[in-house]
């Protein structure tokens, strides 16, 4: 047996050297990786590669004050929905007055109040025509003794749209009459017979 032949079987199969293919065989039996297996590499200025290896535009970091624009941009929001909010809420709250007491803006009350000449209640009308406020009672059962009570002047915007309210807090056989219309009261005192200012 040669002695190359026994050195070969001796020896690990990593230690065996290999033996240089001759060229022409290297031309016929050229290996080409599966397809399947290979690896595409996209340029990353090229485009035609899968979206998650095309070039993607960087995100530029903010820019040191643009914070502050949206934090103005939030104030001013909230200040057009604030000034919305009123303008609808006085709209709303003026419409409401005009459906219940009209223009000018009067009130009709029913109430006994000691001045009647029989079982029917005295009834009070309350206007407020251009800020002056005027009180009309006809006493029950004598309408012909009517008599005119001067409110309060009013001034200042939307003094002309201010509802009057009437009330009639004291003794239940002779209330005195309260009147409240944009924040003031003005209080009439009972006599017996008729209203007077109270001092």
């Amino acid at each position: 047996m040669p002695t190359d032949l026994l050195e070969e079987q001796q020896l690990p199969r990593s230690v065996v050297r290999h033996r240089p293919i001759a060229p022409d065989v290297l031309t016929q039996h050229v290996k080409t990786p599966r397809a399947s297996r290979a690896r595409r590499h996209y340029e990353p200025h090229t485009t035609g590669g899968p979206p998650s290896v095309a070039a993607r535009p960087r995100r530029q970091a903010p820019a040191p004050g643009t914070w502050l624009i949206y934090v103005v941009l939030g104030m001013l929001m909230t200040m057009a929905l604030l000034w919305i909010g009123q303008s609808v809420f006085a709209w709303s709250q003026q419409t409401l007055d005009d459906l219940r007491n009209g223009r000018p803006r009067t009130t009709h009350v029913d109430h006994a109040v000691g001045h009647e000449k029989s079982l029917t209640k005295t009834h009070f009308v309350a206007m407020n025509l251009d800020g002056a406020v005027y009180i009309i009672e006809m006493p029950g059962g004598s309408p012909s003794t009517s008599r005119l009570l001067v409110g309060p002047r009013l001034v200042g915007p939307g003094a002309d749209l201010a509802p009057v309210s009437l009330s009639f807090p004291g003794d239940a056989q002779h209330p005195d009459l309260l009147v409240e219309v944009h924040g003031i009261e003005v209080k009439f005192r009972n006599t017996g017979n008729a209203y007077e200012p109270a001092l």
